[in-house]
């Protein structure tokens, strides 16, 4: 508990003398994470389908009959098979939400306070946190789409944090590569 209030202390500390506050940087971190599900979400729903899509085995052995319990097993498999229509904020584990934030802390940092400040400025600070997920994972939009004059700043700094994916868990919770 001491190591959380220390280091939420520091992270204060931090982002205050480049001006940016704790409600901005959770707004920076929405718009990153719907950046980041948007990407990222025919890939992970292609493969949530492909590891919870139930195969029901044929028999070719006509002398053993199925046994209650086999259709019971069955049915068991259909009903966990939910319905599925994609995922959600709340579906990523929160040490990964962890990651993302300590993550847009260091952008923010390396970009430093004018290029941020420019940034929110023109396009917001949701929009700050697409253009994170965007440039830093090279999808070929995002900083570079805008015109601002720090551009090689934030470029610099999101592509400084190296590019990173969304996997999903054996808890059927959504994971960054770099969390840990």
């Amino acid at each position: 508990m001491k190591y959380i209030k220390t280091m939420k202390t520091f992270i204060k500390e931090s982002l205050e003398h480049i001006g940016i506050s704790n409600e901005e940087i959770n707004e920076i971190l929405k718009g990153y994470l719907m950046a980041a599900l948007w990407t990222e979400e025919e890939r992970l729903n292609d493969e949530y389908e492909s590891e919870n899509t139930y195969v029901e085995e044929d028999d070719d052995d006509d002398d053993e009959e199925e046994t209650e319990i086999d259709r019971l097993v069955k049915m068991q498999n259909n009903l966990n098979n939910k319905s599925f229509s994609g995922f959600i904020e709340d579906d990523i584990e929160v040490n990964s939400k962890i990651q993302a934030y300590l993550d847009i802390r260091n952008f923010i940092l390396e970009a430093g306070g004018a290029a941020v400040a420019e940034a929110i400025d023109d396009n917001g600070t949701e929009q700050l946190g697409h253009d994170i997920w965007l440039t830093r994972n090279g999808h070929g939009t995002g900083f570079m789409d805008r015109d601002y004059d720090n551009v090689v700043d934030l470029e610099r700094a999101a592509k400084k944090l190296k590019e990173v994916d969304m996997y999903i868990g054996d808890d059927n919770m959504l994971y960054f590569s770099n969390a840990n």
